[in-house]
């Protein structure tokens, strides 16, 4: 949700005249599908609320991004961003090789696999970069106490406090970037997503590094790392269709053999068993201690 959310900005298109806009108006809800700078972007199920558009300049460099949220009963169950940013076509190669040290070094949030990370794959050649991020967040650390100082996401916090929304315990968020130094326009599409309201099993911990989708324990529960696991492939179809919109070249789209090929490493019956312990502990059956027991047994 806030990968690089200042800096990280990115390609418009390249048949600006072929695709006509989807008419953006501000607090209209939307379904399926967006055009935002003449490419097509896939929604998530459910509606999305256009809240906020936030254009910006920093020096040379100009930019916007188109803010949704997915809100049911007062929580927010998604968050889907589009960015776009250019330098006027004066300083394309510029722009390239600040997005790139940008997307490579950040030391918050960068294209490398870092630990809160559940998948990474990246290309950079020249001044160009070809990115996408699948992770897990915790959105109230995100937004209110960000690493990044920088990230302030006040127009978020007003709608949150405005219209007293709450928060999930963790997101699961999925990043494209992509720029041409072949051309001056770059983009970004981020997706942030509660995981238990599109069919995930009940989040346990509610912090970034407790989180059971934590890279380091995800193995432990093996339920949300079929899930993430399935979202990271959906998602990835996407960044390939955005890829095709942009008429990258084959030398420079991302190769997703090594996740669509993954196979998962635990039995049908298995999940079964797992999901029927799961409405257990739900119900209110099962409390957490008999839960976390029960679970470590099947696992064993």
């Amino acid at each position: 949700m806030k990968f690089l959310f200042l800096l990280i900005i990115f390609f418009t298109f390249l048949t600006e005249a072929n695709t006509a806009n989807t008419k953006l108006r501000k607090y209209e809800s939307y379904l399926d599908q967006i055009t935002w700078k003449h490419l097509k972007f896939n929604l998530p199920n459910g509606e999305w609320l256009y809240y906020s558009k936030d254009p910006w300049s920093l020096e040379n460099f100009h930019g916007s991004c188109v803010n949704f949220l997915n809100v049911e009963k007062k929580i927010i169950n998604g968050h889907y961003q589009i960015c776009y940013i250019q330098s006027g076509g004066k300083w394309r190669n510029l722009l390239g090789s600040y997005l790139q040290a940008e997307w490579k070094k950040n030391k918050y949030d960068n294209c490398s696999l870092r630990p809160e990370y559940f998948y990474v794959k990246s290309i950079f050649k020249g001044a160009s970069s070809n990115c996408y991020v699948s992770r897990h967040i915790d959105p109230n650390k995100e937004i209110y106490f960000p690493d990044d100082p920088n990230d302030t996401s006040a127009r978020l916090k007003k709608f949150i406090r405005d219209r007293s929304l709450k928060l999930p315990k963790i997101m699961l968020s999925f990043e494209s970037i992509y720029y041409s130094n072949l051309r001056d326009k770059a983009i970004s599409m981020s997706v942030a997503i509660n995981p238990e309201a599109y069919g995930a099993n009940k989040t346990l911990y509610d912090n970034e590094i407790d989180s059971e989708y934590h890279r380091n324990k995800i193995n432990k529960y093996l339920d949300k790392k079929n899930f993430i696991t399935n979202w990271t492939k959906k998602m990835s179809i996407q960044h390939s269709l955005l890829e095709d919109q942009l008429e990258a070249k084959i030398d420079f789209k991302l190769n997703f053999l090594d996740l669509n090929d993954t196979q998962n490493n635990y039995s049908s019956s298995f999940i079964k068993d797992l999901n029927k312990l799961n409405e257990l502990y739900k119900s209110g059956i099962l409390n957490d201690t008999e839960f976390e027991k029960a679970k470590k047994k099947l696992l064993n």
